[in-house]
């Protein structure tokens, strides 16, 4: 059944608006995204996989002009391009172990735990401004898990986790939202291929919309990235990630 002219704008707008605030916070799009798409009417079998596949999308060319605005060094062999792809590898892992965890699991307790650990990371991101921790691979890979694990489990979640647990693992502001995306990448196509080898309905022209969003946000969102004051960045993202994590328990609780 083809969509209404209208509801395909709207979409695109959403994806755009959604995009532009998760690529340069390194949060919020399939939050906001997916249960607006549900409010459209659409069942989450066509919201989810279409979300994910302009995930993966976003993703992808937001890490190229993350790159070219020098947010971060993709250069292969580097250490930025080696954590990405470290957060890559445990995410499709972590994301497959989640959902396993999950079958026996309410939603209910599965959405108050995304909510209470992301609002948790925001604050000590917030409490920790203007000091600097030491990097490590251990708390990196630690915290890999754990988002790819929450992403499993509920379907959001990697995200915020990655983006503040970069920075509380010692990565600057600007890096750890730009590994975030390149990351996300991998999670999001093996969660799109698992929808659809498993037969999921999957609307082309609702993926093309959010797509045309996402993509279309890519460039702005990198150079806002690269404008913004380091701290003021740890500052946003800090209080999106206590937004996104209250938002997700108050619509638990209530």
């Amino acid at each position: 059944m083809a969509l209404h002219p209208l509801t395909l704008v709207i979409c695109s707008i959403l994806s755009f608006v959604a995009g532009l605030a998760d690529i340069s916070l390194g949060m919020g799009y399939g939050f906001t995204v997916t249960p607006i798409l549900l409010l459209l009417g659409f069942v989450p079998r066509q919201a989810v996989p279409s979300v994910l596949f302009s995930s993966f999308v976003g993703a992808l060319m937001s890490s190229y002009f993350h790159h070219r605005f020098r947010n971060v060094d993709f250069a292969v062999g580097g250490d930025s391009f080696k954590i990405s792809a470290l957060i890559g590898v445990l995410g499709t892992l972590g994301g497959l172990f989640g959902a396993l965890i999950a079958l026996g699991i309410s939603s209910f307790h599965l959405s108050l735990y995304i909510g209470s650990i992301v609002t948790v990371s925001g604050v000590f991101v917030l409490l920790s401004r203007g000091i600097r921790s030491t990097f490590s691979w251990y708390k990196i890979t630690a915290i890999s898990f754990l988002g790819a694990f929450n992403k499993g489990l509920s379907g959001s979640g990697f995200g915020p986790i990655v983006t503040t647990g970069g920075l509380l693992s010692g990565l600057d502001e600007k890096a750890s939202v730009s590994i975030q995306s390149l990351s996300e990448f991998p999670v999001s196509l093996v969660g799109f291929l698992t929808f659809a080898l498993s037969g999921a309905p999957t609307s082309w022209e609702l993926i093309a919309a959010l797509t045309l969003g996402v993509s279309l946000a890519s460039p702005l969102a990198a150079m806002i990235v690269q404008r913004l004051d380091r701290e003021r960045l740890r500052l946003m993202i800090g209080v999106a990630a206590i937004v996104v994590g209250g938002s997700t328990l108050l619509r638990t609780l209530l």
